[in-house]
């Protein structure tokens, strides 16, 4: 019965990830359950759990044309693992077997008839970029708190493997990021995109534009997610932050949001905070705004709860 159990559990993880990309996150063809061979067989087996496996299971796989880097393909391999209670006191130990199995997955990737696949039917790109994403999911409701900070002090150099870049979920970040454009979807009956911002590498004058459909993967990194939306024909630009709101932190947002000048006719720029609370804070909000010259530009600012007080923006008149 454990073994039902466990593989119930893996299943429901791998569907909650694959609708998210699907429904949300801008990747309609995302691709599942696929399987590639391990390259790397004597090496792979000293350091895998499943060290007799011959092939390296795929959980997801999607591929994009980097909005921010010219030129640049991106592939994201993707791993789901979910656990059905709370994530474990010392999260290290099961966090490097769960690293080992997508890192050496994406090291045998290179050489896979699916990244030729991909790369022989993309267009207008120099490179490719593969990233490996890891979801570590938990059933539990009280895992509301980040478990990144705990996993990055994991000893992990000494294991040698070759791989572009691996980026780790847990239930902090895809809470946020599923909170933020499920609510933006929901308000704008799905009229959204995601913004993407200047990186240096991508300012080719023939390049994509400044928004979009698809959900870049290093925004599952960014502590910010910034979305232009349309309601009752009007366009509206948001940006939404995991921390909670200060002076300092305000005053940053605030700026940051300025230099999105790219956006066509916003009507209203909201910055949300998970914290907000109108007693606590609209003093304050108007203090920060007041170090501000740009008075045409600050009336377009409204601070708005990134939780409950959300729904305050279908009340925009």
């Amino acid at each position: 019965m454990s073994g039902e159990k466990s593989k119930r559990s893996g299943e429901h993880g791998e569907s909650i990830v694959e609708k998210l990309f699907k429904e949300l996150l801008g990747f309609p063809a995302y691709r599942s359950n696929l399987s590639i061979p391990c390259e790397s067989q004597k090496e792979h087996s000293e350091i895998r759990v499943n060290s007799k496996s011959q092939s390296h299971g795929i959980d997801g796989l999607i591929h994009y044309n980097s909005p921010l880097k010219s030129e640049v393909l991106e592939i994201g391999y993707i791993s789901v693992k979910h656990t059905q209670g709370k994530y474990p006191g010392s999260p290290r130990t099961k966090f490097k077997e769960y690293f080992i199995d997508l890192a050496t997955g994406l090291e045998c990737f290179q050489y896979s008839d699916e990244k030729k696949d991909i790369e022989k039917n993309t267009y207008d790109v120099k490179s490719t970029r593969v990233t490996g994403v890891l979801f570590w999911l938990s059933n539990s409701d009280e895992d509301n708190n980040s478990i990144i900070a705990e996993l990055s002090k994991s000893q992990l150099e000494s294991l040698s493997i070759k791989f572009d870049r691996l980026i780790v979920v847990d239930n902090s970040r895809l809470q946020f990021i599923h909170k933020t454009v499920s609510r933006v979807a929901y308000l704008s009956l799905g009229k959204y995109s995601f913004v993407y911002p200047t990186t240096g590498l991508n300012l080719k004058a023939n390049f994509n534009e400044n928004f979009g459909g698809v959900f870049p993967l290093d925004f599952f990194a960014y502590d910010i997610i910034p979305l232009r939306f349309s309601m009752n024909d009007r366009i509206y630009f948001l940006l939404s932050s995991r921390e909670n709101i200060d002076e300092e932190h305000l005053a940053q947002i605030i700026s940051l949001s300025k230099t999105f000048d790219k956006l066509e006719a916003t009507s209203s720029i909201f910055l949300a905070f998970n914290n907000y609370n109108s007693f606590e804070h609209d003093d304050m909000i108007k203090k920060v705004k007041s170090r501000f010259t740009d008075s045409s530009f600050i009336k377009l600012i409204k601070v708005v709860s990134l939780d409950l007080d959300f729904k305050n923006l279908s009340n925009i008149e």
